[in-house]
């Protein structure tokens, strides 16, 4: 058994640059590869204990696979290996999460890329529905076969339920297909229920956004080896199936979308996509711009030529107004370029020095360490049922208000992570607006990875927290410097008859137990702990207290 130094101290401060990047340069965590080739990503409190659990589509166009579920530890680490796994396998693209059928369980729609037979046979969309805390083991909902690769949830006809948005084409094969959003009916789905674009497309991406910001969803694809397109939502929310929008660059092989909103003065949307030059193009990322009238089709700032692009998203790293660039690739390291007025930067500020061939990202604060309880409230005139929060990142919304009354909770809808709510189309959206929300700034970085032979990473923010979770009582414990070295110092706030401590590591294992008595403080020994990230919890007068820090060795 390895020695505990638990000494009693007088406390020195140290702390990190407000300028620093807070995620360190490899991994805190690492699930167990097992031959997984990951892709979709979704991030959920699948069964309902209070903290996001992480949904896996495994299988990309490599090998049939399963669905699967790492159920979160109750502190923001997870166990290596899945929990759940479905019964049914395919060749799994990427994933949307969301309550589709009102019961206020989140159920998962899954595109599959191709079918069983491979690239001759073209794949289909599955739903897993949650049933009160469990997802289906095999889909209630399989639509007719086509190829996708990428699915979106969001409100596509007005109505404030959720409807599924389907990236469609096989551009390996130059098979160019119809895009589709499959209407939600009251909870079901159906072939027979189903918009579709008016031009085929080879897409490999989709989502939902009010571009125009007349505030109703209107829906993205990005393709390869054609343009990108957005079809528009009219004045009561209805999708067009005529594009209102296309890309003109003379070459277009995009993978992956994300949007942003610049909500201060005048407000206006922008895109950011990665390139990937397999099949061809400059292997650019790009963003274009939604700030003029008409709306430019040229990408107003790009990227150097970075080479097989793909998943990507907006988060603002530094917790200032604008959101910075995260994105990855094919056998490449993750990358974070900062915001600047002319753009992004073209040499990234942050170079992790892992390199997988990164899918998805995904940005959330798991441990809920820095949650913080926020009420925005509108008092303009609203336009359609889309309400835009100031936060792009919102890890749950709590409730939303109108003139002071209380909607039920079916009658709006919020995707975690989404920085957007939609209303019902039966409540008039007269101001006041009110919505009771939580989002951190300190969130961690989540990324699947199809390399069968390395999982899905975790990266960890390394910002001391600032808020106070929900589940936990923390207005009197701190522990610094974070990160540590030498020692860390934990400060009970006051005098404690009695405080049992443990320190877990990345995957929620207890690595040391102690107890303690009659102090207001105490010191722990570092040396003897790897480097990475852990969670203390301190068991005193019968409150649970956690904290989460990092070890790093000069």
């Amino acid at each position: 058994m390895q020695r505990v130094f638990l000494l009693f101290s007088i406390f020195v401060v140290a702390g990190l640059s407000a300028q620093e990047i807070p995620y360190k340069n490899t991994p805190d965590w690492e699930s167990t590869a097992a031959g997984r080739i990951s892709t979709g990503l979704g991030l959920a409190d699948i069964n309902g204990d209070g903290w996001k659990d992480m949904i896996v589509a495994d299988g990309n166009d490599i090998q049939r696979q399963h669905l699967t579920l790492h159920y979160n530890n109750g502190d923001g680490t997870y166990p290596l290996s899945p929990d759940w796994e479905s019964d049914d396998i395919d060749y799994h693209g990427h994933l949307a999460v969301g309550d589709l059928n009102d019961d206020g369980w989140p159920d998962v729609a899954v595109s599959v890329y191709i079918g069983p037979s491979g690239f001759s046979d073209p794949g289909k969309l599955k739903i897993y529905f949650n049933q009160q805390g469990e997802l289906e083991s095999t889909p209630s909902f399989e639509s007719m076969p086509f190829y996708t690769f990428s699915c979106a949830m969001g409100d596509a006809d007005g109505d404030g339920d959720l409807d599924i948005g389907v990236a469609c084409g096989e551009p390996y094969s130059s098979i160019l297909d119809k895009g589709r959003i499959y209407y939600n009916d009251n909870g079901t789905f159906s072939d027979d229920h189903v918009w579709e674009s008016y031009v085929n497309m080879g897409s490999l991406d989709v989502e939902f956004g009010d571009i125009d910001l007349n505030g109703y969803l209107d829906i993205v694809f990005t393709c390869e080896d054609t343009h990108n397109y957005i079809y528009f939502a009219d004045e009561l929310g209805q999708i067009s199936d005529t594009a209102g929008w296309e890309s003109s660059d003379p070459e277009n092989y995009i993978n992956s979308v994300d949007i942003g909103y610049h909500l201060e003065g005048d407000p206006y949307t922008f895109l950011v996509m990665t390139g990937n030059d397999q099949l061809g193009g400059d292997g650019r990322l790009k963003m274009y711009n939604f700030d003029s009238d008409p709306f430019e089709t040229t990408p107003s700032w790009e990227s150097n030529p970075f080479g097989y692009g793909s998943g990507i998203i907006l988060y603002s790293v530094l917790w200032e107004d604008e959101p910075d660039l995260i994105y990855g690739g094919w056998w490449k390291p993750v990358k974070i370029a900062l915001n600047t007025e002319n753009g992004y930067e073209l040499n990234a500020s942050y170079t992790s020095s892992e390199t997988s061939v990164v899918e998805a990202i995904l940005i959330s604060d798991l441990g809920q360490e820095s949650w913080i309880d926020t009420t925005y409230i509108n008092n303009d005139t609203i336009q359609g049922n889309l309400i835009l929060l100031p936060h792009p990142v919102v890890e749950k919304v709590s409730s939303v208000s109108v003139e002071d009354v209380v909607l039920a909770d079916e009658m709006w809808k919020h995707i975690p992570g989404k920085g957007w709510v939609v209303v019902s189309d039966e409540i008039p959206l007269y101001p006041p607006v009110a919505v009771k929300y939580k989002h951190s700034p300190h969130g961690d970085m989540v990324i699947t990875n199809w390399d069968s032979g390395k999982g899905n990473f975790i990266y960890y923010n390394t910002n001391e927290p600032v808020g106070i979770p929900e589940n936990n009582v923390q207005d009197e414990l701190e522990v610094y410097p974070n990160p540590a070295d030498d020692f860390i110092y934990i400060d009970f706030g006051r005098i404690h008859h009695s405080c049992n401590i443990s320190i877990l590591d990345q995957h929620g294992r207890q690595i040391l137990h102690t107890d303690i008595s009659n102090t207001a403080n105490a010191r722990i020994a570092c040396p003897q702990f790897p480097a990475g990230m852990y969670i203390l919890k301190c068991a005193i007068d019968g409150n649970i207290k956690a904290k989460k820090f990092f070890i790093i060795h000069k």
